[in-house]
């Protein structure tokens, strides 16, 4: 059994044949403009026109606020147009095939809970780093959702008191934002590479090295928060910047320093594991099909 598994990003479509056992057997990538509807969906509706025939059904990852029962994305800052409309139980309709939606960081954890670093946790919470940063938690065993779906949102935490309007929060805790922002700095042809910028990170370049470290601790204080409420057992750090073992060694570090804020803190508050997910971007691709094995295998 085959499905097509589509994950809309901040920065791009991406799309992939996934069978019943999570192997992914082609994949590919477009860009998402969202911003202009009718090339969107066009785009969309190539990808499933294509691969309509083979599969057993899609599986949506999505950003923002999703209720997975009804199909129905409930507010999302990129997918403002089909906020609460039917165009989900429309394309199941459509194409004869089931459909499934689902928060793109539930779809991360989901993915890691399956096969990944998530298996034999009962209490953990995934942290995906890219465009912005996204949280997926477990609690006894079960994926906290909340009363409105809206659980586990750390966008919207306050992390900076000093700042103003949308800059208090986490929303632009950007992963990509913090490699361009390095790249545009060091004149690198282009600025988005990021393998580029993390040479130049590793080699202790001084602005990269604080521009990095700065990310890591505001990423950290947000884990350090969490644990303080939920008591968890381990974080699993998603996104592609995961991959980048020196991102988690820091992390690490940056975790201890808000630890040891105070001496009540160290006595009282369990240092989780932090690590590495093991399916990086592929997470939510892989985490979409969850459900819909489910589905197909009742």
């Amino acid at each position: 059994m085959n499905f097509l598994s589509i994950d809309i990003g901040g920065t791009n479509l991406k799309y992939a044949l996934i069978n019943e056992f999570g192997q992914i057997i082609v994949k590919g990538t477009n860009a998402a403009n969202t911003d202009d509807q009718a090339q969107f969906l066009r785009s969309l509706y190539k990808i499933i026109d294509l691969h309509c025939h083979d599969i057993q059904g899609m599986g949506f990852s999505l950003p923002g606020v999703v209720d997975p029962t009804t199909k129905k994305l409930l507010a999302s800052a990129r997918l403002s147009f089909l906020e609460k409309s039917d165009f989900f139980n429309d394309l199941q309709h459509k194409y004869g095939l089931p459909v499934t939606i689902e928060n793109d960081s539930n779809c991360a954890a989901l993915a890691e809970k399956w096969q990944g670093q998530l298996t034999s946790e009962k209490n953990a919470a995934m942290i995906v780093l890219g465009t912005g940063i996204g949280s997926a938690i477990f609690l006894n065993d079960r994926l906290i959702r909340g009363n409105h779906f809206a659980a586990s949102e750390p966008s919207f935490m306050v992390i900076n008191q000093s700042a103003a309007g949308v800059e208090k929060t986490a929303a632009l805790l950007s992963a990509t934002g913090m490699i361009e922002d390095i790249g545009h700095h060091l004149h690198l042809p282009n600025a988005k590479d990021g393998q580029r910028v993390f040479a130049q990170i590793m080699a202790g370049e001084t602005y990269a090295w604080t521009a990095f470290t700065a990310f890591c601790d505001q990423v950290a204080l947000l884990i350090y928060n969490i644990q303080s409420v939920l008591d968890l057992n381990k974080f699993v750090i998603g996104g592609g910047i995961s991959s980048q073992p020196i991102l988690i060694k820091q992390l690490r570090v940056s975790f201890k320093k808000w630890h040891q804020i105070s001496p009540l803190s160290e006595r009282t508050l369990t240092i989780p594991e932090i690590v590495s997910a093991n399916f990086y971007n592929d997470a939510n691709l892989i985490g979409a099909i969850v459900p819909l094995v489910k589905i197909v295998k009742k």
